[in-house]
């Protein structure tokens, strides 16, 4: 399956370079379907595509490329910046892009992103897979697992057992009953959506939490309690919602 990319970029030379670059090179793997010079003209193609990744310019009039994170609390989108400026690299980073390639571009570089992105995308249809054939193995759902992919390999871990996960850019940590917290190659809207939905609820943009281990919600904190005594917040617009979970 192709990966359906847009590229955005405010000066013209650059989107073409980078779009015959594709083209000539990555024809099998990706296609182009939007080719844009601003913010605001990328979330109307966003919107209109649903892409899988995006090349995305930093340095652009009116808004910057960092600022059409601001419009998607979630997406299922991967970024690749793309900037004449080195300074970046470090907010680049924070914001949980999938790499950061400077202008101008090397072929070399870009083949990297894109293997990138593809060796990401393997590891979650692997996980979901996997995920999938333990749990038809287990009718109750305190002995369903999930395997989390971790650096250096794979983490087993009983659903029941996960109290929380917390967002760690294009990471999550997984916190438990029994042990010290873990890191594992996955983002938590790929958790959000491989654990089941009557179980788990994101409480915030970097929160997804157990139900069955709140303990108690604090509406004029926004936050949530669990049996660890570990305080979760708690997005406002979301709080109607978490209340009718509990309630149910």
């Amino acid at each position: 399956m192709r990966i359906n990319a847009i590229i955005v970029d405010d000066e013209a030379d650059a989107r073409r370079s980078l779009q015959l670059m594709i083209e000539q090179y990555f024809n099998e793997d990706i296609e182009i379907k939007a080719v844009v010079k601003s913010v605001k003209q990328a979330i109307k193609e966003i919107n209109t595509y649903q892409p899988d990744l995006i090349f995305l310019d930093i340095e652009m009039p009116n808004e910057n490329g960092f600022s059409l994170l601001e419009y998607y609390e979630d997406h299922n989108f991967e970024i690749i910046f793309t900037t004449a400026h080195q300074q970046y690299a470090l907010k680049a980073i924070k914001s949980a892009a999938l790499d950061y390639l400077l202008k101008p571009i090397k072929i070399d570089d870009l083949s990297k992103a894109i293997d990138q992105f593809k060796k990401r995308n393997r590891t979650l249809n692997k996980l979901k897979i996997n995920t999938f054939i333990n749990n038809l193995e287990n009718d109750l759902e305190i002995n369903k697992k999930v395997l989390f992919p971790a650096q250096t390999g794979y983490h087993v871990e009983k659903i029941n057992n996960i109290l929380y996960c917390k967002a760690e850019g294009n990471y999550s940590y997984i916190f438990t009953l029994n042990k010290n917290p873990y890191l594992i190659t996955t983002t938590l809207k790929a958790l959000e959506e491989l654990l089941p939905k009557n179980v788990f609820f994101r409480t915030h943009k970097s929160y997804l939490v157990n139900l069955n281990y709140v303990t108690s919600f604090n509406r004029k904190d926004m936050t949530v309690l669990l049996e660890n005594n570990m305080s979760v917040d708690v997005a406002l617009r979301r709080a109607d919602e978490l209340l009718r979970k509990l309630s149910n």
